[in-house]
């Protein structure tokens, strides 16, 4: 974790106190925001070279993103953004999928189908609710478009910390059907499937203990915002991506957590000298 600290360091706060030093003379005054942003995060889990029967396949779902930044100016066309925000990870997966077979019923379950297996596939459709505290840092560019100066457009880019406040799997299945193989080629009878697992699932697990509670990630995004006499108003469009896989163990795979972001914000002008 800690290269990921010096990486920032080199990337976004020395290039960030040359800027001011180097810009000193170019801007009029020192202006310090406070303010809040929210809006739609669109998470999905991404599996890279680690793919295997559980941990690929994850497709996108929807959840929250708000919270509240600080910005202060360094020239011009520069500033330093931080932000503390609830961000909504994970993904989804509507398909046939892995299903573990429970402890008590698996040395039974062997025996009966001649098997070593300890899991089997099923039609489930399961969502991970990975959801952090994230503490975006970054470096932002803004630059007057029209309205007297008033609309600017911005693009900002840093790294992002997050620590792991919930890690839920959701599994559903109305109608359970069972089988050998990931194709969905050999079922499993359903007499002997609702004998073991029932004719449905509808569970909760809690995965928290199976997933790292920190991560470190890269966040960036692009947008406009437009002058106020008090404030401004913004609109952007952006995203992150965690550089630690989530899992801690790689049983199951490994999987990144990323998502992609729709936010509306004002920001309020505190301070001018």
């Amino acid at each position: 974790m800690k290269h990921y600290l010096y990486i920032f360091l080199w990337a976004f706060i020395f290039p960030a106190v040359s800027i001011a030093q180097s810009e000193q003379g170019k801007v009029r005054s020192e202006k310090f925001f406070v303010g809040i942003k929210g809006g739609l995060s669109i998470p999905t889990l991404q599996s890279g070279e680690s793919e295997n029967d559980w941990n690929k396949d994850y497709a996108s779902r929807l959840g929250p993103y708000f919270g509240g930044l600080v910005e202060m100016t360094l020239s011009l066309h520069f500033s330093f953004q931080a932000e503390l925000v609830y961000a909504a990870e994970g993904g989804k997966r509507d398909n046939i999928q892995p299903m573990a077979i429970p402890e008590e019923y698996l040395d039974a379950f062997q025996k009966a189908f001649k098997t070593d297996q300890d899991y089997l596939f099923a039609n489930l459709y399961s969502v991970s609710r990975i959801n952090y505290i994230q503490m975006p840092l970054m470096l932002k560019y803004h630059y007057p478009v029209a309205a007297a100066g008033k609309l600017q457009i911005f693009a900002q880019a840093g790294l992002c910390p997050g620590y792991m406040v919930q890690a839920k799997q959701i599994v559903k299945s109305e109608k359970l059907r069972v089988y050998f193989d990931g194709d969905g080629k050999v079922e499993i009878p359903s007499n002997l499937v609702y004998s073991f697992f029932g004719p449905s699932i509808d569970t909760v697990i809690d995965a928290r203990d199976d997933l790292h509670s920190w991560n470190i990630g890269f966040q960036a995004a692009i947008g406009f915002s437009y002058q106020t006499d008090k404030g401004k108003f913004f609109i952007e469009g952006g995203g992150n991506y965690g550089f630690v896989p989530v899992q801690k163990t790689d049983a199951h795979g490994k999987n990144n957590i990323g998502a992609g972001t729709v936010l509306l914000g004002y920001a309020i002008q505190l301070s001018k000298r």
